[in-house]
């Protein structure tokens, strides 16, 4: 068995707090596998802090395990610690300044991405084989570019929310990261209470999305966009007309989201009047502003900008997409002007509620250019989950074996 060691405690990615004995591993599907948990889940006897030492100064112990962890255990995954996370989830940087930051284990200095920082960390360290965590705007899908992981954020709803600190309940979702797609898809068959089917026949993608990526890595994603068709029957281009009718997608994404945390943390914030870092109590600031005219306007946008989704990617269409536009900043570098084109990308997902999976690029293009982790995301319309896991699964094996094949 493998036991949580003192030298895993002071890794970067595990949280400090707690002292509870961690539950003994089932026999299960997942025997043998380590469970890194993202410290915004219940776990019976234990206090969580969502990020933030007031939320843990201000909350009792819980009496249940959340329903997807308790999944997990049950199926005998092997839980190995909690894991660091930006304050209450609200942030993609990967930084918290009351419990400290993780260091990206695959580019020394840089950063893991939030808010699922620490479970990444904890997988790409080689410490966890599944790093169970959250996403409401990108959490998994980011960390899991910038560690060069695979990661899941499923439809929402389809896995529960139960026992979970929520950031905005209507676009939170339970996600997971794995170093192989094989572990990916472990994981997906414990959570996802779905069958799906895996057929797709066609591989959409918009031109525009490349334009929010870094120039040195538009080529990379060319050439991935073209050996993933090889999977397909065809490749078609589409215009999810994100520079005209919803050039202001991201802000819609802010105002729906900000107003949902407001309504879903109001009270024990005006009741404790937390302290929290100047980024995040900017945007708790800005969210607090939000007016109902612009929840309104944001609603109706997101309404069209569905509607215009569902038709492009009708059929079980795959939309193939930038996952991030930039590799992983340096620790600590100031993003602010990186969120909108990161919020552009990752929106697409949270206003439509579909199901994105984040693959590695390294391992499947064999090229001396990629110098350090990134990758890209496969979407499809919500309910297929399953089919899309497998679909991923496929698709990486078929890389692979083409790979395996040109070496020798």
């Amino acid at each position: 068995m493998n036991t949580v060691t003192k030298s895993m405690r002071s890794a970067a990615g595990f949280c400090t707090h707690g002292g509870i004995k961690w539950p003994a591993p089932l026999a299960g599907s997942l025997a043998g596998m380590r469970l890194a948990v993202k410290d915004l889940f219940a776990l019976k006897g234990f206090t969580n802090s969502a990020g933030n030492p007031d939320w843990l100064r201000t909350h009792q112990p819980s009496v249940a395990t959340a329903e997807s962890l308790e999944a997990l255990l049950n199926a005998g995954a092997e839980f190995v610690g909690f894991t660091l996370t930006d304050e209450l989830a609200y942030s993609l940087e990967g930084n918290n300044e009351h419990f400290g930051s993780c260091e990206n284990p695959k580019l020394p200095g840089h950063s893991c991405g939030g808010s699922s920082m620490g479970s990444a960390a904890a997988v790409a360290a080689g410490l966890a084989d599944i790093g169970l965590g959250t996403d409401t705007g990108g959490s998994i899908r980011v960390p899991g570019c910038y560690c060069g992981l695979f990661g899941l954020r499923p439809s929402h709803g389809v896995v529960s929310t139960e026992g979970l600190i929520g950031l905005a309940p209507r676009f939170d979702t339970v996600g997971w990261l794995t170093p192989n797609v094989h572990q990916l898809r472990q994981t997906g068959e414990v959570l996802l209470k779905q069958s799906g089917r895996a057929e797709s026949d066609t591989l959409v993608y918009d031109p525009f999305l490349f334009s929010l990526v870094q120039p040195e890595l538009q080529s990379l994603l060319q050439a991935a966009l073209q050996s993933a068709g090889k999977s397909f029957k065809k490749i078609e281009q589409v215009d999810l007309q994100l520079q005209t009718d919803f050039a202001e997608l991201h802000d819609v994404f802010r105002v729906l989201q900000g107003r949902a945390i407001v309504e879903y943390h109001r009270d024990w914030i005006e009741q404790v009047k937390p302290k929290f870092s100047a980024q995040v109590q900017a945007r708790m600031d800005m969210a607090f502003a939000i007016t109902d005219s612009e929840v309104a306007q944001a609603e109706a946008v997101r309404e069209r900008f569905n509607a215009n989704l569902r038709a492009q990617l009708a059929g079980n269409k795959t939309l193939f997409l930038p996952t991030s536009p930039t590799t992983a900043p340096k620790l600590k570098e100031d993003t602010t002007a990186l969120r909108p084109h990161l919020l552009k990308l990752t929106s697409i997902a949270g206003l439509s509620g579909s199901a994105q999976v984040h693959l590695p690029l390294t391992p499947f293009m064999g090229d001396d250019r990629i110098s350090r982790p990134y990758g890209f995301s496969l979407l499809q319309l919500p309910g297929n989950d399953s089919g899309l896991l497998q679909l991923v699964e496929s698709v990486t094996e078929q890389w692979n074996k083409a790979h395996a094949n040109n070496n020798q």
